[in-house]
């Protein structure tokens, strides 16, 4: 197996921290024939890997859409599974029951709710014709009286109808 980018670029590291060092300063001696050595093997292991990321980058793309799809499929059926389990799960039922439970209570209030609506307007409505009617007893009353005092009875007029007895 050739050796990486990096693995040449640590044996340089290696050179030159094992390199002799320069009494009285930071400088250091080493073998420069090994150093250049080092460091083009290491340029050429970084253009040989940057070549194959290119063609793995060139040709991904089917495979990363065979990715895309083969992922797509799996969520589709976990999905489905997942489906599955809560319809068939107790807490669907549970919870189906309550609100089937919550339903027939709200309808029942409702009819509650329009009975007792229906009562005071029917009572209200009672109320109104009772004094509508001894209104009309009143007027019926003061036309009776009108007339025999008037004599319009006697059809002396046409203007008013008869009053009924």
């Amino acid at each position: 197996m050739a050796e990486s980018a990096a693995d040449r670029l640590a044996a340089l590291q290696t050179v030159v921290e094992q390199a002799k060092a320069v009494p009285m300063s930071a400088s250091c001696m080493l073998n420069r024939a090994e150093a250049l050595a080092l460091i083009e093997s290491a340029r050429a292991a970084v253009s040989d890997e940057l070549a194959a990321a290119r063609d793995a980058a060139e040709s991904s793309p089917p495979a990363l859409e065979r990715a895309k799809q083969e992922a797509d499929q799996i969520v589709r059926v976990a999905e489905q599974k997942a489906s599955d389990l809560v319809e068939s799960s107790h807490v669907l039922e549970t919870a189906r029951r309550r609100a089937s439970e919550l339903e027939e209570q709200a309808i029942s209030e409702a009819d509650a709710l329009r009975k007792e609506a229906d009562l005071y307007v029917d009572g209200r409505i009672a109320a109104m014709e009772a004094g509508l009617q001894k209104t009309l007893n009143q007027i019926q009353v003061l036309r009776s009286r009108l007339a025999s005092r008037s004599g319009l009875d006697a059809g002396e007029t046409d203007v008013l109808p008869a009053v009924a007895r």
